[in-house]
Order: structure tokens, then C-alpha cells, then sequence
């Protein structure tokens, strides 16, 4: 199996501070790979980087097999990510969340909605689908996130802190789902 993504000695400072300091690993396809160590630690920033948030300051990350800095939307196009913090859009209800990401992401309008549907019915946002995001909890943001994220079948998931200060329901449904996922 090829790797889905090959680091070799990235390194991020900021200011005088390195975030990040010439890591080197693999990740191979169907592999379940995960950072840990506490905060401050660098593991946000390196996800930041191979998900074409910030550039690094040296070396390379290719991600699906795409330099993320050369290649950014050939690589992104092929990965989903779910960060710490919600990133939809609150003026907008899950519905138009989902179709919006569809269009970035080029499908169809049927295959979008399609998903949608799926993904709404089994992170139990299905009835709150017309809703504005701003009214929805926490969890229900995370969640959302997380559908945003799988819309496109991606073949390659980031998560950052996906559970981070929720309640119980909402993080074995997403924890739930995630081991779904790697089953299939």
C-alpha cells in the first residue's frame, strides 16, 4: 500500500519559538495514525500544515501524493478535516452547510444530497437540518463538522481534538461512527 502521507523534515517557528522541530513519518493507507502530547506540543500546527493551513518553514509534506504546498487543492480535494473549533457557517442552517461543501467539493446535486441525508440521519441532525447553525450546541456543531468533513468520501480524514468538550451522547456518536468508518 503507498503511504497516504510522507513527512520528511518539517519544521515550523514561530517567531522564536519552533512549534515543530524536523519531523519525519509516514502514514500508509488504511493506517490509523494519531499525535500525542500535551499542549503546546505541536500537534495542531503540524495538522495545520499538512492540511495546507499555514506552510512550513522547511521541508515537505505530501499528502494523497501531492506536495501540499505545490499541490493544495489536488491534495485537499482527496482529504476531509474536522478541526478543534466548528468552522461552519452560522448564518447558514446544516442543510446549506452541506450543499455548499458539496458544490466546493464539484458533486453532483443529487450525490450531494444524497449524503447529506445519510450523514444528517446517522449524527442525529436529520430534523434540525433547516435550522441556522448558530442555535445548534456544541455537539451539534461538532457533528455537523464531522458530515462537512465526510461528504465527499474522502480518502483521507484530519481530526483535531474532534471530542474536545463534549457531552457524552455527542462523543460516542461521533467515536461511534469514526470506528464505522475504519470498518469499512
Amino acid at each position: 500500500m503507498p503511504d497516504a502521507i510522507e513527512v520528511t523534515s518539517l519544521t515550523k517557528t514561530f517567531g522564536t519559538t519552533v512549534a515543530v522541530d524536523n519531523i519525519s513519518f509516514s502514514v500508509r493507507e488504511g493506517e490509523i495514525f494519531g499525535f500525542l502530547g500535551p499542549n503546546g506540543a505541536g500537534k495542531t500546527t503540524t495538522t495545520r500544515m499538512l492540511t495546507g493551513v499555514i506552510p512550513p518553514d522547511t521541508g515537505t509534506a505530501l499528502v494523497l501524493g501531492h506536495n501540499i504546498r505545490h499541490e493544495p487543492v489536488e491534495a485537499k480535494q482527496g482529504f476531509g478535516v474536522v478541526p478543534e473549533t466548528s468552522n461552519a457557517y452560522t448564518d447558514l442552517t446544516a442543510w446549506q452547510n452541506l450543499m455548499l461543501m458539496g458544490d466546493l467539493y464539484g458533486l453532483p446535486r443529487d450525490r450531494a444530497t444524497e449524503r447529506a441525508s445519510g450523514l444528517l440521519g446517522t449524527l442525529g441532525l436529520l430534523e434540525r437540518k433547516d435550522q441556522k447553525v448558530q442555535a445548534y450546541s456544541k455537539g451539534m456543531k461538532q457533528r455537523l463538522i464531522l458530515a462537512m468533513a465526510l461528504l465527499h468520501e474522502p480518502g483521507l480524514l484530519f481530526l483535531d481534538e474532534p471530542t474536545s468538550g463534549l457531552d457524552v451522547q455527542s462523543n460516542q456518536m461521533i467515536l461511534s461512527l469514526l470506528r464505522d468508518l475504519n470498518r469499512a
